[in-house]
C-alpha cells in the first residue's frame, strides 16, 4: 500500500484549494479532487469569465496533463486567453497521490464525473465543458459520454489519437509498420532498422497480451524513424531542470505512477473495445490525428468517424505529426481546437 500525504480536505467530492490568483478574467487555481483513495491535483488556468472550461484528458493511463504545462508554445497555454483550461492528473498518474489499486476504466470514469461536479460547485452551474481526450484519454472520454445523462454536460468532444479499440488498433499498427516500412526501405531510408521492425512485427501473435504490447513498442520505434527523417516535427517540451524544481510534477513520483498504472490496466486495455458505443455519442465531435501516428494509425480514425452518432463531426489530419499532435504542431492544433469551440460553445 502506498503512503498518502496528509491534507485537510473540504469533502465536497473532495478538494483542497491550495493556490488562487485572480486578475479580472484570468485565474490560476490549484486544488485537489479526492475519490476512492486517490488524491488528484487539478489546475484551472485561464479565462473563467468565458464560462467555457476545456478539460484535458491526458494519455497513458499513467501520463500527465502537465506535460509542456509551462511552455509558451503549448496550444493549451494559448487557449487560456479565451477559455479556462482544466489540467487534471488522473488517479495513479503524474502528480497524483494515494492508492493505485482498483484501476479500471469505470473507476477513471467515475472520477471524471466527480471532477465535473467539483468544477460546477466551484465555478457555478452556468459553466459549460469541452473535453480534449488524447490517446487513453480518448477511451476515457468516450466511456464518459456514453453513460446516461453525461452528454448534457458537454458542448463538444475532441478526440486526439484516441485509443478506444485496442485489438483493432494493434492490427492496424502492424499493417502501417509493414506498408510504410517497406516503402521507406525502397527509398533507402534506414533500411536496416525498418527491416528489423518489420521482421519482429511479422512474428508476433497479436492474440497474446505480451505480443500486443510488443507491437505497440514497435510502433513507437517506427515513429522515431520518421522523426529522424524530418517527416515528423519534434515535440515541444519543457526544460527538465525547470520542471523538476519549479514545475507541478515530481519526476520520480510520475515515473512510479506510470509503471503501476500500466501494469494495473494491462489486461483490461488488451481487450478494450468501445467502437460500438460511438453511435450513442451525438455531441459535436472533432477528431484530430497525426499522419504518422503508428500507435493509433489514421486508418483507425477514418473507420471510427463513420461510427459516431454526431451530426456535426469532422476528422482533421496533421501532415507533420505522429501520436502527439498537440506537441508536434501546437500552433495549428490551437487554431483548429479554438475554431471548433467557438463554433459550438
Amino acid at each position: 500500500m502506498r503512503t498518502k500525504i496528509a491534507f485537510l480536505f473540504l469533502f465536497f467530492g473532495g478538494f483542497l484549494s491550495c493556490q488562487k490568483s485572480d486578475t479580472g478574467t484570468e485565474v490560476a487555481d490549484h486544488f485537489f479532487l479526492q475519490s476512492e483513495g486517490a488524491v488528484m491535483p487539478v489546475f484551472v488556468n485561464g479565462n473563467v469569465k468565458s464560462n467555457v472550461f476545456v478539460i484535458y484528458l491526458h494519455g497513458g493511463p499513467g501520463g500527465t496533463s502537465l506535460e509542456a504545462y509551462q511552455h509558451p508554445e503549448s496550444p493549451f497555454t494559448k487557449l487560456q486567453n479565451d477559455f479556462a483550461v482544466v489540467y487534471w492528473d488522473q488517479r495513479c498518474a503524474g502528480a497524483s497521490q494515494g492508492e493505485c489499486t482498483n484501476l479500471t476504466l469505470n473507476q477513471y470514469t467515475a472520477d471524471l464525473e466527480k471532477l465535473m461536479v467539483l468544477l460546477k460547485h466551484k465555478y457555478g452551474n452556468q459553466i459549460s465543458f469541452f473535453m480534449v481526450g488524447h490517446s487513453w484519454g480518448g477511451s476515457l472520454g468516450v466511456n464518459y459520454l456514453t453513460r446516461p445523462q453525461n452528454q448534457q454536460n458537454v458542448k463538444g468532444w475532441i478526440e486526439v489519437g484516441g485509443g478506444h479499440n485496442v485489438p483493432r488498433i494493434v492490427s492496424l499498427e502492424r499493417d502501417m509498420v509493414l506498408s510504410v516500412g517497406n516503402r521507406q526501405i525502397q527509398m533507402g531510408n534506414n533500411a536496416t532498422d525498418w527491416q528489423d521492425i518489420i521482421n519482429q512485427a511479422q512474428n508476433l501473435n497479436l492474440t497474446i497480451i505480451d505480443d500486443l504490447y510488443k507491437m505497440n513498442a514497435l510502433a513507437v520505434q517506427a515513429e522515431g524513424l520518421m522523426r529522424n527523417k524530418d517527416s515528423v516535427i519534434a515535440k515541444i517540451s519543457n526544460n527538465w531542470i525547470s520542471d523538476f524544481f519549479s514545475g507541478p510534477t515530481e519526476e520520480f513520483r510520475a515515473k512510479k505512477n506510470l509503471e503501476l498504472s500500466v501494469e494495473g490496466m494491462k489486461e483490461e486495455l488488451a481487450v478494450l473495445n468501445l467502437s460500438d458505443k460511438l453511435q450513442n455519442i451525438t455531441v459535436p465531435t472533432l477528431m484530430i490525428w497525426g499522419k504518422y501516428d503508428f500507435r493509433v494509425p489514421p486508418e483507425f480514425a477514418n473507420e471510427e468517424l463513420q461510427k459516431y452518432g454526431s451530426v456535426k463531426k469532422e476528422l482533421v489530419l496533421f501532415d507533420r505529426s505522429a501520436h502527439f499532435v498537440q506537441w508536434n504542431e501546437p500552433l495549428r492544433f490551437y487554431e483548429v481546437v479554438k475554431t471548433f469551440i467557438e463554433a459550438n460553445k
